[in-house]
């Protein structure tokens, strides 16, 4: 299998984090060419040294969201033909925590012509953009070309996911290409993503004013999982969930208990997240919160944790 791999980085403090070299480390098992696209402003020599050991570095002003740096390093790729996978992913998990050999040797066996980490409904379905895998076939194609060739840089982060996110799938879709997902949920995981879920929907219907509560009522609880954030303890179970987000560790977004998911991760996989803690507190200041989401792990009443908490 020939691969390449575009990798979008971002660190507030132009360093890089151990998760994110981890990450260019196991690409060398399966990638032929990794592409590292970078908006941090990378001053120290030690840090562009950590880089280009591991890959070709390209750095670029910090606009434009990941989508903006994948295409900075597939126009820098240039030709694609001759690759069976074109890549392209980012430095906001820790993982993979299976081989990704073994992934895409999973992969190889289902009929998806593109596919992610994850493939959600939550908002349309859509392969989630974190990473996203195209054989060589839809890389070679017009479809493909035209969704990057055609593609301007937004500033708006709800408005890059509607266009890009959501748009690659509905693009490629529209083409003929079948999209998937590595992670299959099983019967067991929708009745427990379902109970998180509603969880998750009470808290947002109380945040909401009082005269906006009716229509959350109506619309929030029917609203698909992010199965990334609602279903993040999976990846204890054999990494049937083979990354866990560092967004799903630090702001806790369906109000699960993030920092047991964190130490269980740290007992279960202790040299990928060697350093992920020291990670999320010097980052911390940069990250207080998005509109409408929790600002960080939050511990539920022990009857909610014992039945849906991360690992319960």
């Amino acid at each position: 299998m020939r691969a390449l791999v575009v990798m979008a980085h971002y660190d507030a403090d132009g360093q890089v984090s151990g998760h994110a070299l981890r990450q260019m480390d196991a690409w060398a098992e399966v990638a032929d060419r990794l592409i590292v696209v970078s908006t941090a402003e990378l001053k120290d020599p030690t840090v562009v040294r950590e880089i280009t050991s591991r890959a070709e570095l390209v750095t670029r002003p910090n606009f434009g969201y990941d989508f903006y740096s994948y295409k900075t390093g597939l126009d820098r790729a240039g030709d694609l033909s001759g690759y069976d996978y074109v890549v392209v992913c980012n430095d906001s998990y820790v993982g993979p925590l299976i081989p990704y050999r073994r992934i895409f040797a999973d992969m190889e066996e289902r009929p998806a012509d593109f596919w992610g980490l994850t493939y959600t409904p939550r908002r349309g379905w859509h392969v989630q953009s974190f990473f996203v895998a195209f054989r060589s076939w839809v890389a070679r194609s017009e479809a493909f070309r035209s969704f990057w060739r055609t593609m301007t840089p937004i500033s708006d982060r709800a408005e890059v996911i509607r266009r890009y996110e959501l748009g690659m799938t509905a693009h490629l879709r529209s083409a003929g290409f079948r999209p998937g997902g590595y992670f299959q949920e099983s019967e067991a995981d929708r009745r427990l993503a379902r109970a998180r879920h509603l969880w998750f929907a009470w808290h947002v219907i109380r945040a909401q004013p009082r005269a906006r509560r009716g229509r959350a009522l109506r619309r929030v609880p029917l609203e698909p999982w992010n199965p990334v954030a609602c279903l993040a303890d999976r990846a204890l179970t054999e990494g049937r969930l083979p990354v866990v987000k560092i967004d799903t560790l630090r702001y806790d977004p369906y109000r699960l208990g993030s920092d047991r998911l964190l130490r269980a991760c740290e007992e279960r996989y202790p040299e990928q997240f060697a350093d992920v803690r020291a990670y999320l507190e010097r980052t911390q200041v940069q990250y207080p919160g998005r509109a409408g989401e929790s600002t960080g792990p939050v511990v539920p009443p022990w009857p909610v944790r014992a039945a849906i908490g991360y690992v319960r």
